[in-house]
């Protein structure tokens, strides 16, 4: 996420491409302001054009640039066209250059904040209203802690990291460089480990901490216990979307991707460049071999030990219907003794 500063007032198609490494063809001193849908679009935005099939959409938009795909060989009237091997990254990286995010402008610390004197504080470090800095804390050079956050004691933050309003990180874990926290995100809570005795539920004291690699985003409203024995752990590049629970001693791989509202249970294992849709349930204790996609509302019930894609997830359909499979459904177990008799009597 770029620090905010203020935006550019306008710059050409030329330029745009020149800095984006992009071929373009149509009327390169077109001045661009900033970027949009094909619908809200002005003369003065840039669209991009995913596919072919939204088409008709970029002739009807009033943009007059678009970053489209390198294989992209229709002539639109009007448009000035950018090539990109990636028109969503190129995207990204216009809106980067154009400085469009405004984030939290606020800077330096406010007089609210409560900073124990054993907290070392890097260059430049930013930390917003009634945000509390724990005991023996290290906070990197360029660290934004926002409004309303919690650090607790021990905690280690790297560089150039980012934590927007309510987040909380409970004592003794360790944050990498370049890490994004979304609002509500809470680091290091117990895990739900517990031991049953006679009527009654014993709490099992959790001993390890949470340790996040570099460059991880973690979502609104996401938590990530702390390990009972060993420590929970997120690797380097790792997206997690918001609203996802990630319980104790789990073990994410680098460059993986989890969309919301997934739940992974304690001591799970999932490997590098993974994709969770969202939804999606892992039991505990399993492991998830690398570049594998799990599509979503799908229950992971077992070690996933080859890359691919796995479903099991239960499509839409219409009510009526629905009722009609459920009750053959129940009727399976049945269906398939008879047919096995069959095959007996041949």
């Amino acid at each position: 996420m770029p620090t905010p500063n203020q935006p550019r007032t306008l710059t050409t198609v030329a330029t745009l491409a020149k800095e984006l490494e992009l071929e373009f063809k149509g009327e390169g001193t077109q001045q661009i302001k900033s970027v949009s849908n094909f619908s809200s679009a002005t003369k003065t935005d840039l669209c991009f054009l995913r596919s072919s099939r939204y088409i008709n959409q970029l002739k009807q938009s009033h943009c007059s640039a678009a970053i489209v795909p390198l294989d992209f060989n229709e002539v639109i009237p009007g448009k000035t066209l950018l090539y990109s091997a990636n028109p969503d990254l190129s995207f990204v990286e216009v809106i980067k250059y154009l400085k469009l995010y405004k984030g939290n402008s606020a800077s330096g610390i406010h007089s609210s904040a409560i900073i124990s004197p054993t907290a070392k504080l890097g260059e430049n470090v930013t930390i917003g209203a009634l945000s509390v800095i724990g005991e023996r804390v290290v906070l990197g050079d360029n660290v934004r802690i926002g409004t309303a956050c919690i650090i607790e004691d021990d905690v280690t933050v790297g560089a150039n990291s980012t934590f927007l309003s309510n987040v909380t990180i409970c004592f003794d874990v360790k944050i990498g460089n370049e890490v994004i926290l979304q609002p509500g995100v809470v680091l290091g809570s117990d895990g739900f480990g517990l031991v049953y005795d006679k009527g009654n539920w014993e709490k099992i004291p959790h001993l390890g901490s949470v340790i996040i690699g570099d460059r991880v985003e973690i979502g609104a409203n996401t938590t990530v216990d702390r390990g009972a024995l060993d420590d929970t752990i997120i690797e380097n590049g790792v997206k997690i979307d918001n609203q996802i629970q990630v319980g104790h001693n789990v073990h994410i791989g680098e460059n993986t991707a989890i969309a919301g509202c997934v739940g992974i249970a304690g001591s799970s294992i999932i490997g590098k460049n993974c994709k969770i849709s969202g939804a999606v349930s892992i039991l505990g204790h399993l492991s998830i071999a690398d570049d594998v996609t799990v599509t979503g509302m799908s229950t992971v019930v077992k070690d996933i030990k080859e890359k691919g894609t796995y479903s099991s997830g239960t499509p839409l359909m219409e009510n009526k219907l629905w009722h009609r499979s459920n009750v053959r459904y129940k009727s399976l177990d049945k269906l398939a003794k008879t047919v096995s008799n069959l095959e007996k009597n041949k």
